[in-house]
């Protein structure tokens, strides 16, 4: 049995299921997508239910083989939001331009093979991003948040990723 859904927008129309289609490139190579939305036979709007955005995830997740050993744009976003950091201030830890996170996040580039190392680096070394935010003075917002929830790391780690650090100097 399916269920009509009435547009929220308008509240006149019926919301159809469309499929788009949006590729990405990683490793040069093309892995192409179809993905769930809803649109309005009234008004037009798009929009994503949840059931859809839910099945979108699990997609998207399944795509991850043909990646080989490049990040996809939701293990950015993942790294980002974990730690409360705006694009901007990712790219500076990072030391990337003001956009390049954006770039990431949307596979519209990629990192090269060092940028990408840091980034996975840091994602499995908090203590590692704390030390590139702090050398580069950007603050972590949810630093303290995620020291106190991660098991994995010690109370010795969260201390000494917070105490200050000394500059690092060239002769």
């Amino acid at each position: 049995m399916t269920t009509t859904m009435i547009c929220r927008v308008c509240k006149r129309g019926t919301l159809r299921e469309v499929v788009s289609r949006r590729e990405f490139f990683p490793n040069k190579t093309t892995v192409s997508m179809e993905l769930l939305r809803s649109q309005c036979d009234a008004c037009g709007v798009v929009s994503t239910l949840s059931a859809q955005h839910a099945d979108n995830l699990r997609r998207l997740a399944a795509r991850k083989p043909q990646y080989g050993v490049q990040l996809m744009g939701e293990e950015y976003i993942a790294l980002r939001k974990r730690y409360g950091l705006t694009q901007q201030q990712a790219s500076k830890i990072f030391g990337k331009g003001l956009i390049a996170f954006s770039r990431y996040e949307n596979e519209d580039s990629y990192p090269d093979t060092s940028t990408r190392l840091l980034i996975e680096l840091a994602i499995a070394r908090p203590d590692i991003l704390k030390t590139l935010a702090d050398r580069a003075e950007v603050t972590i917002p949810l630093w303290k948040e995620r020291c106190a929830d991660e098991k994995q790391m010690t109370a010795g780690q969260c201390q000494a990723a917070t105490s200050s650090r000394a500059p690092i100097t060239h002769a």
